[in-house]
């Protein structure tokens, strides 16, 4: 996958200021994603794509504006994480939280690390901050589902599980995680 631009450019249709906030936050630039997905909301020619365009940035893009030093430590946390090096992105993810508490990102990755570790009671504190900061983050409910899961409450798993596809029905590891927990 080439890398978009930096900067998000100027006239786009609202289908690829779509695709284009979809794949800043894949790479992790908050901002950009938001910006792009913005520029989506304003061009109404195209309904489906202004719903979905709503729904991605209440859903999947933090909820208040994150500097680009706290971007830049997530994604590095992000990828310490992703090569093994766990005490370092827990770390990472520590010092995120402790400067820029409104960033809900870091609460999730942290929880996920509590949650590979068996600190489940960690990782749902955590994930509670996360979800009171964005009550609508879907991966802050499919984890916190996961936390459930593992304590085996499969009912409150459940109801988070719900609660990730009231805010995007259209999430496909939501609809994922409920197919696995009905065939519980």
């Amino acid at each position: 996958m080439d890398l978009p631009p930096r900067e998000v450019p100027e006239g786009l249709t609202a289908q690829e200021y779509y695709k284009l906030g979809v794949q800043y936050k894949s790479m992790g630039w908050t901002e950009q994603a938001r910006d792009a997905l913005t520029f989506a909301l304003e061009d109404n020619s195209d309904a489906e794509v202004t719903v979905s365009a709503k729904r991605f940035l209440r859903t999947k893009i933090p909820r208040f504006p994150v500097p680009l030093l706290a971007e830049q430590k997530n994604i590095e946390g992000f990828n310490l994480m992703a090569t093994g090096d766990v005490e370092a992105a827990r770390n990472t993810f520590e010092e995120l939280i402790a400067q820029f508490p409104d960033f809900e990102w870091p609460y999730g990755n942290l929880a996920v690390l509590c949650l590979h570790d068996g600190q489940i009671l960690k990782a749902k504190d955590l994930l509670e901050q996360a979800l009171e900061i964005n009550p609508d983050y879907v991966n802050g409910w499919l984890h916190m589902a996961t936390a459930k899961g593992l304590e085996l409450d499969l009912e409150g798993a459940r109801r988070c599980v719900e609660r990730a596809l009231e805010s995007d029905p259209t999430d496909t590891a939501a609809k994922a995680m409920r197919d696995a927990l009905n065939e519980l």
